[in-house]
C-alpha cells in the first residue's frame, strides 16, 4: 500500500455548534443591552431631577419669590415628566438658595431601587442702588 495515498478520515461534523454558540453569547449580549438601556434611563431621570431644581431656583430666587413658591415651580416641572418616580424638593437658604430635587430613576430590572439626587444653587437677586452696593 502507498504511504502517500490518501487514506479517507472519518468527517467531523460541527451540528449544533453554532446554537451553543448562541446560546453562550446571546444572555451577554443581551445584559449589556439591557445595561445600556437601564443607564440611559438614569441618565434621563438625573436630567429631569436637575432640570427641575434649576427651575425651583429660578423661581426662589427671583427678587419677589419664596422658597415655597420654588418648591411647587420644582416640583411641577418633575411631576410633568415619568421619568422621575417620587420627586421630593427641597428649598433652603435665605441669601444664597438650594433647591435639591430627589427621585428614583426607572428600574428595568424589579426590586431594584435608582435613587437620583440633583441640586441648583445659585444667589437671591436684589435690587441695588449705585451709593449701596
Amino acid at each position: 500500500m502507498n504511504p502517500t495515498a490518501a487514506t479517507p478520515c472519518p468527517r467531523r461534523t460541527d451540528a449544533g455548534s453554532a446554537a451553543i454558540s448562541i446560546a453562550i453569547v446571546f444572555p451577554a449580549i443581551a445584559m449589556l443591552f439591557l445595561a445600556l438601556a437601564q443607564a440611559v434611563m438614569v441618565a434621563a431621570a438625573r436630567e429631569v431631577a436637575l432640570s427641575s431644581a434649576e427651575e425651583g431656583l429660578r423661581v426662589a430666587r427671583a427678587h419677589d419669590g419664596t422658597p415655597a413658591q420654588g418648591q411647587n415651580a420644582a416640583i411641577r416641572f418633575a411631576r410633568r415628566e415619568p421619568v422621575l418616580g417620587s420627586p421630593a424638593i427641597t428649598v433652603s437658604g435665605t441669601t444664597t438658595i438650594t433647591v435639591q430635587v430627589r427621585g428614583r430613576a426607572p428600574s428595568i430590572l424589579p426590586g431594584v431601587h435608582l435613587d437620583v439626587s440633583e441640586s441648583a444653587r445659585g444667589a437671591r437677586e436684589r435690587f441695588t442702588t449705585p451709593q449701596q452696593p
